[in-house]
C-alpha cells in the first residue's frame, strides 16, 4: 500500500490518468455529492477513474481516516471535520481575544501574544509588542513548544499522550523527565514560566486557554525584561487574562 508521501511521486511509465491529488479530492468530492454512502464501483462511476485505482485511494484514506467504511459503503471521516474545526480556531480565537489581551497590555505594558499549537511548534497568532519591540508580532511566527511558556502551558493541558511523546522526543531521559516534572507543576499553578530560554534577557509567563469541554486550544502569554518584570506578580493577570478568554468562548 502507497504512503501518502509516495502518492506525489511521478506515475509509471503509460500511465497519463490526473495527478494523484486530483484523484483524491475526485473521491472526496464524490463521496461528499453522492448523497448516501457511496460503494467502490459507485465511486469508480462518478470520477471515471478505474475500479482498482479508486479502491486502491479509498484504503488510503480510509487508513488515515479521511474516509470511513461503512456497510453500505464509503463515508467521510473524522479526520476532515477536524481539520474543518482547527481552520475556523484562529479566527474565533482571535475574536474572543481581542479585549482580553488589550486589558492586559493595558494592566502590564509588556507583550502580549496568542498562540496555538502545530507540529512541535507554538505558532503566534496574535501579538502586541509592550516594552519588547526586539519580538517580531507578525501573525504566523513559531517558536519551540519545547523551550516556550505558551508551548509549556499548552503541553500540560494537552489530553493526547502522542503529542506531549513528539514535542518532547529530542530531549535525553533526563531533560525528558524534568520537562515532564515541569509541566505537572503548570498543571498545578495553571501558569509555565520562560526564564530566557527561548529569548535571553527575556521573561515570559503564560496560560492555557481552554474550551467550554475542557480541551486545551492555545496559550495566552506575557513577556517582558527579565530584570524588570516580575512573574510573581503578573502570574494572576495571565491566569485571570485565560480564564476570561475561556468564558468569552464559552459565551460566543
Amino acid at each position: 500500500m502507497m504512503s501518502f508521501a509516495e502518492w506525489n511521486t511521478p506515475a509509471g511509465p503509460g500511465i497519463t490518468s490526473a495527478p494523484v491529488l486530483e484523484r483524491i479530492v475526485a473521491i472526496l468530492n464524490a463521496v461528499k455529492e453522492a448523497g448516501s454512502n457511496p460503494s467502490i464501483t459507485q465511486l469508480a462511476d462518478l470520477t471515471g477513474m478505474p475500479k482498482s485505482t479508486v479502491s486502491r485511494l479509498v484504503a488510503e484514506l480510509v487508513e488515515h481516516r479521511y474516509l470511513e467504511r461503512t456497510d453500505d459503503g464509503v463515508t467521510l471521516g473524522l479526520r476532515l471535520f477536524e481539520l474543518g474545526a482547527r481552520a475556523g480556531l484562529p479566527r474565533r480565537l482571535l475574536t474572543a481575544a481581542a479585549p482580553v489581551i488589550r486589558e492586559l497590555v493595558e494592566l502590564t505594558g509588556e507583550r502580549v501574544g496568542l498562540w496555538v499549537y502545530q507540529g512541535t511548534d507554538m505558532i503566534s497568532i496574535a501579538a502586541v509588542a509592550g516594552r519588547l519591540p526586539m519580538l517580531p508580532t507578525r501573525a504566523g511566527m513559531r517558536s519551540p513548544a519545547l523551550k516556550t511558556a505558551s508551548g509549556k502551558a499548552y503541553l500540560a493541558f494537552c489530553a493526547d499522550s502522542a503529542v506531549v511523546d513528539r514535542a518532547t522526543a529530542p530531549l535525553i531521559d533526563g531533560a525528558a523527565d524534568q520537562f515532564r516534572e515541569e509541566l505537572s507543576q503548570v498543571r498545578a499553578t495553571v501558569i509555565a514560566t520562560d526564564r530566557g530560554v527561548a529569548y535571553p534577557g527575556i521573561l515570559a509567563v503564560a496560560t492555557p486557554v481552554i474550551s467550554a469541554d475542557r480541551v486545551v486550544l492555545g496559550a495566552i502569554s506575557l513577556a517582558g525584561p527579565s530584570g524588570a518584570m516580575d512573574p510573581e506578580q503578573v502570574a494572576p493577570l495571565v491566569r485571570a487574562a485565560g480564564v476570561a478568554l475561556t468564558r468569552r468562548l464559552t459565551a460566543a
